[in-house]
């Protein structure tokens, strides 16, 4: 272990970590040569950078190779490495050919990832190059998924994450260390603290600037070593490789090493936040000169000759990578849109014909979960992340079974750490292993939204075809029963405008199983938000392999003189706003779009070659939302078949409240789908409200449909007061199914405990019912006798509803 590094980034003196089993000096020059290529490349694109054949940043790894050839000696081409915004020294020594990475550099078309990525996002799917990333602390996630994944496939290949002293007070380091110690994912963490976070001494940012020493108290092996000393960093990495390989799960080496460099190109070397004496002390410590002088006196291993051979060889190398860089073709424009999805989008059980055969009415939950689980059985590398989806079943009973099925290795546990387990899906998903990441609501998104966004939805893009990240984002979403401003949001649309993203919104318990089912099939990853409100919902699901394909909505309900298009539980609503409409002769056609994106605008634009006449209703907010995106699509291909303008209805803009009259009104209902279904067909738009609208009367700003006009479809019933239906009875309480949780709706009678005529007391169990989830016991409200038995044994009762009668004692 290395004494601390002093405050303001003064060199560590000696101590570095050195065994006594010298290796063979194949490697030993080896480690040299890797060194020494690694600093030609950087000094050679330092100067392309100052005479502007590079385009963008560009962050250099001058003074920090002894790590980088350190870690890679060690490591197969099936070895996986993630790395920061300073990785051309990983690309290198992971064995990316430099002809190519410094093609990339320069953004031509012979670049390892064709000119998409650069400098910062570097990837290499043939030497096991994860990506070089331009978001500090995102790729240490993917390690560990890369190493979960190895170990799901039987290999004992591993994940290696690089990252800087700055990403170690990042929420996401601390995540997917955690999550790695608790899981024994087979990963090592490499810190390459070079003391500075951009320009922020890490003395200045942390009052324990020993970051193995923070990583200790995940409880996993953590190693401080001299970063400048290749064999050193050599020595520590092949104890912590053996022990990944073998099964005793993940270490973290701390490499404590500078770089002489700035933070960029541009950056002020001194003078700012450091100053000569600083740099000229650690130019002492040049880890390529040290380890030059000991080949030569310590190890014996060559002379000069010999090295300057490899000198020379490595001028030639690095002189044919810039040649080629500046002889490579920029990218062909025409391509720019090229790798952003799969092509097909679609895997090809999704596009096959669906078998004609026999149906079952099955619940959502259960639909779903058999989707799931038919997948798992055919492919054993599937494997889902959540927290409490294991043996528990899930917080809605949705992954009820799996776990006894499928076993702690593949329905994953996870800590209350939503980035670092999405992070590992992502990283588990793009090297063979399909994974889920279950969010629970997609409010929760948030809390890893850069992994969705940032990284899986860019990977294919980033790496120009070479890899993506085929994992499925699973939440609960939309209002149900006062869940409140966070746990009630939908942002289908906030997804859908990321390129790279598939989006799946479905309406009924056929269509939320075969979208499951086509996403653990499919090659990008998937938003697969599943309203709550639906889950205690029923309906025909076929039997035996069922999948639907992206992209191809389905007409609900056919209808001949308006268009109600909408996703999710809205679908419902317009279904249910059409039945009435119908008897006062305006026939509707309901279009489920069932997936956002891709977007199927062709039925779309079809129906209204049919009706003449659109509305689009959504749970999500107007602004920048999905009713403005198709409208203004239909305006584009189908205006001259609109006999009137187009519709919009969402749900308010507000958050969402707590209180139900509060929830009720900012909600969709049927009702108000019906007074705007009214408004279209004479001719007049709604307008949804927007908050500071300006350039219009207060009156066309507000919301067509009046708030107070609410229905029992947009929320929960509220149950009646206990007592209320038996008040002929006499003085006493209603003894009432329970309220379970969000998604429970019923129950079914296992048995009473307490007969007609018995007498009970307050707080005693009088009943047992069986929900999705557990078989509850229903206390008595108050003391008394039991005078009415209403839900016999075997009966399913929705909740609120009255299960029996207590007579309060006379007197």
């Amino acid at each position: 272990m290395l004494d601390s590094a002093k405050p303001k980034g003064n060199p560590v003196e000696g101590g570095s970590a050195r065994g006594s089993n010298k290796p063979d000096d194949a490697v030993l020059l080896d480690l040299y040569e890797t060194m020494v290529l690694l600093r030609r490349f950087e000094t050679v694109a330092q100067t392309a950078c100052r005479k502007g054949e590079t385009p963008g940043f560009l962050h250099l790894y001058i003074g920090e190779e002894a790590t980088g050839a350190g870690i890679c000696a060690h490591l197969r081409p099936t070895d996986w490495v993630t790395s920061n915004h300073r990785g051309h020294g990983h690309a290198l020594a992971k064995g990316s050919q430099p002809r190519r990475v410094m093609a990339e550099l320069f953004g031509k078309s012979g670049g390892i990832c064709g000119g998409r990525g650069g400098t910062m996002h570097l990837y290499d799917k043939s030497v096991g190059l994860f990506g070089t990333n331009g978001i500090v602390a995102a790729g240490i996630g993917h390690a560990v998924g890369i190493g979960l994944g190895a170990r799901l496939r039987g290999t004992d290949d591993i994940g290696v994450a690089f990252f800087g002293d700055g990403a170690s007070n990042h929420g996401a380091f601390h995540e997917a260390v955690n999550l790695a110690a608790v899981l024994k994912s087979a990963t090592v963490f490499v810190c390459e603290n070079n003391l500075y976070a951009t320009a922020t001494p890490l003395s200045d940012v942390t009052l324990n600037p020993e970051i193995a020493e923070k990583a200790k108290a995940y409880g996993l092996p953590t190693f401080a070593v001299d970063g400048n000393d290749v064999f050193a960093v050599y020595q520590a990495m092949e104890a912590a490789t053996e022990r990944a390989r073998s099964g005793q799960g993940p270490t973290l080496l701390e490499c404590k090493t500078y770089r002489v460099v700035g933070h960029h190109e541009g950056d002020p070397v001194v003078g700012t936040y450091r100053d000569q004496q600083e740099i000229d002390a650690w130019l002492k410590r040049d880890p390529i000169d040290m380890f030059r002088r000991r080949l030569i006196t310590e190890f014996k291993a060559a002379d000069e000759a010999v090295l300057a051979e490899i000198d020379s060889k490595i001028e030639a190398i690095v002189a044919d990578a810039l040649d080629f860089a500046r002889t490579s073709p920029p990218p062909d424009p025409s391509t720019v849109t090229r790798n952003v999805f799969a092509e097909p989008i679609n895997p090809p059980k999704a596009l096959a014909a669906p078998a004609a055969g026999a149906t079952v009415v099955q619940g959502w939950l259960d639909a779903v979960r058999d989707g799931i689980a038919e997948e798992m059985r055919e492919n054993p590398h599937i494997i889902y992340f959540g927290e409490g989806t294991g043996e528990r079943g899930g917080s809605f009973a949705h992954t009820k079974n799996l776990w006894q099925e499928f076993g702690a290795e593949r329905m994953v546990d996870t800590p209350i750490s939503e980035q670092g387990f999405t992070a590992a899906a992502i990283g588990a998903s793009a090297t063979g292993v399909r994974s889920v990441s279950d969010l629970m609501f997609a409010d929760f998104v948030f809390e890893t939204a850069g992994q969705i966004f940032l990284q899986a939805a860019k990977l294919r893009y980033m790496s120009d075809g070479q890899m993506s990240a085929p994992a499925v984002i699973r939440v609960a979403g939309g209002a149900l029963r006062s869940a409140g401003p966070h746990h009630s949001g939908l942002y289908h649309p906030m997804f859908a405008h990321m390129p790279g993203l598939i989006v799946c919104v479905p309406s009924t318990p056929a269509d939320a199983k075969g979208l499951m089912k086509t996403a653990l099939q499919a090659s990008d990853p998937v938003m697969m938000i599943e309203p709550k409100a639906l889950f205690s919902s029923k309906g025909p699901v076929p039997e035996g392999e069922h999948y639907v394909p992206f992209g191809v909505a389905r007409i609900a309900r056919a209808g001949t003189d308006l268009t109600i298009v909408a996703v999710g539980t809205a679908v419902h609503l317009a279904t249910q706003a059409a039945e009435t409409l119908e008897q006062e002769g305006i026939s509707v056609e309901v279009i489920d779009l069932r997936t956002i994106m891709p977007l199927d605008i062709n039925s779309v634009v079809e129906s209204v070659t049919r009706t003449h006449r659109l509305l689009i209703v959504d749970e999500a907010w107007a602004m920048c939302g999905l009713g403005a995106e198709i409208a203004q699509s239909i305006n584009e291909l189908a205006f001259d078949e609109l006999d009137a303008p187009v519709g919009r209805l969402h749900s308010l803009p507000t958050s969402h409240p707590f209180a139900p009259g509060l929830e009720q009104a900012m909600l969709l209902s049927t009702e108000k789908v019906i007074e705007a279904a009214r408004q279209v067909t004479r001719g007049i738009a709604p307008v949804p409200m927007h908050w500071r609208v300006t350039g219009l009367a207060a009156s066309a700003a507000a919301d067509p449909v009046a708030p107070a006009k609410v229905s029992s479809q947009s929320a929960a019933p509220v149950a009646a007061a206990p007592g209320a239906q038996h008040a002929s009875r006499g003085d006493g309480e209603a003894v009432t199914m329970p309220f379970g949780d969000l998604t429970v709706s019923e129950g079914t009678v296992v048995r009473w405990l307490k007969q007609v005529g018995d007498s009970v007391s307050e707080g005693e169990v009088m009943v047992e019912i069986e929900t999705d989830k557990a078989v509850v016991e229903v206390d008595a409200p108050a003391s008394g006798v039991l005078s009415a038995i209403d839900q016999a044994a075997g009966s399913v009762v929705p909740m609120g509803a009255e299960l029996g009668f207590i007579s309060r004692a006379a007197g």
